[in-house]
């Protein structure tokens, strides 16, 4: 079997292609002139509108993520203040104690009257 040979190792760096003398020098010049003439669009006149509302459209973006955000993030606000709740819980702890107190007392008493055998 004969062994294959890569066909480019035979041309070596030889290039088989050659361009005429001054091609690339007027090439620019000839590719304008078949190029059509630019005509230029009349200007489009903006209206107020159109030139406010990427504005209006930002304010509004704005005003919608503030809503969200103080929507979601809103704590249930107590019914009452704190001072108040604290003052109520006090008075509370004062009319336990003084019941508390006047069970003893009686308890005190009923086991003086009933239970005392001196």
């Amino acid at each position: 079997m004969s062994k294959k040979t890569n066909p480019f190792d035979e041309i070596g760096n030889v290039h088989p292609f050659k361009v005429p003398e001054g091609y690339f020098e007027g090439l620019t010049g000839q590719i304008m002139s078949q190029l059509p003439e630019r005509t230029s669009d009349p200007q489009k006149v903006l209206s107020l509108w159109d030139r406010v509302k990427p504005w209006t459209y930002m304010a509004a973006m704005f005003a919608g993520i503030a809503l969200m955000v103080n929507l979601f993030t809103r704590v249930a606000k107590p019914s009452q203040d704190n001072s108040t709740i604290h003052l109520s819980s006090v008075a509370e702890m004062e009319d336990f104690y003084q019941y508390y107190e006047e069970q003893v007392a009686g308890n005190m008493y009923h086991e003086s009257v009933y239970l005392d055998f001196d």
